[in-house]
């Protein structure tokens, strides 16, 4: 049911040169996205197999099953609930697999848009690079809750960027972080105006 609605949708792909290249080499690579695109964001990569994060909560429940569906490989967990050993089990996965990743860059619980540090974590146990993901749909209802959960209307249009690399050195811990925060934050908020801009142009 959830393939077949956002299946309608007309979608369109800005990826940053970098982020292609690794795309087509299939190198593994962790996709990371704000907690509101996570319907759209899972759906559009539901077939290139990778390990999700995926919320220890009742509410990840669905996610859970949807991206089983789909060929994926959850892992429960989130920042309040085995976060870190949620993180050490999807780098363990993904080195024995040979695949990549998908995580919320704000967490299961937020704040919204604001970069925990999950996703830099993996990517230093992993030595794989982030690319962060902009989703900008035309028509869509913002749920009530803390993410303003993003629910495309059947065919409406939809944009997908994805912004250039980021690589998280293995020796990248404690304060040293935080200048990996801000470029992940920086490259989440451009890969979103940028799939925002290219909405327009398409809609014009």
């Amino acid at each position: 049911m959830i393939e077949l609605w956002l299946s309608t949708l007309s979608e369109q792909t800005l990826y940053s040169r970098e982020a292609e290249k690794i795309l087509s080499l299939g190198r593994p690579c962790i996709v990371a996205l704000w907690h509101r695109d996570l319907i759209y964001g899972l759906f559009h990569f539901r077939k290139r197999p990778a390990v999700i994060m995926v919320s220890g909560s009742k509410d990840g429940e669905w996610v859970a099953r949807a991206v089983s569906l789909w060929g994926q490989h959850p892992v429960r967990g989130s920042r309040f609930k085995g976060g870190k050993g949620a993180i050490k089990e999807m780098a363990t996965r993904m080195n024995e697999l040979g695949i990549g990743a998908g995580i919320v860059a704000d967490g299961s619980q937020g704040p919204p848009e604001k970069v925990q540090i999950g996703a830099l974590v993996l990517a230093r146990l992993t030595n794989a690079p982030i690319l962060p993901l902009g989703v900008a749909v035309d028509r869509a209802k913002r749920l009530n809750t803390w993410d303003r959960l993003v629910i495309p209307y059947p065919f409406t249009r939809v944009t997908v960027a994805l912004g250039p690399p980021l690589l998280v050195p293995k020796d990248c811990r404690g304060r040293a972080l935080e200048p990996m925060r801000d470029a992940l934050q920086r490259g989440l908020d451009e890969a979103y105006e940028i799939a925002k801009r290219g909405l327009h142009c398409e809609g014009r």
